[in-house]
């Protein structure tokens, strides 16, 4: 019994290492993460460059793939409030490709032939989703 007793003396008395310490804290941080890839829903995203007309409202004319349906619009790596006023269908016959044509009317402060960067944001989905699509 005391030698039972005097393990557990030396035991209690025995000070944790570094390299234990180090392992739970990367396990808690690998926890952590986890659970941010399985909860975090994210964007594709497809950039674009605009052209801006201003006469009493400004307008910016842009082409998109037809295949893009989009959640979200960003000007300039902002959000912004926009107003679609022409979707328009045309097809390029010497590259055989369609694409829309898009007419957005805005009440942002841009100055006429301005080039502004577009950014469409679709297909929302889990991070693990879209691991697992890319992988398999």
């Amino acid at each position: 019994m005391l030698d039972l007793f005097n393990n557990k003396v030396a035991f209690l008395k025995k000070k944790p290492q570094m390299g234990f310490i180090a392992v739970i804290f990367v396990f808690i941080v690998l926890l952590i993460l986890l659970y941010y890839i399985c909860k975090v829903k994210i964007y594709d995203q497809y950039q674009t460059k605009g052209l801006v007309t201003c006469s009493s409202t400004c307008t910016i004319t842009v082409l998109i793939p037809s295949d893009l349906t989009y959640d979200e619009i960003w000007l300039n790596n902002k959000y912004f409030d926009y107003e679609l006023i022409g979707k328009e269908l045309q097809v390029d016959e010497e590259n055989l490709e369609s694409y829309f044509k898009l007419t957005l009317s805005t009440t942002e402060a841009l100055t006429n032939n301005e080039i502004v960067n577009l950014s469409f944001y679709y297909n929302k989905q889990r991070i693990i989703t879209k691991i697992k699509e890319k992988m398999f």
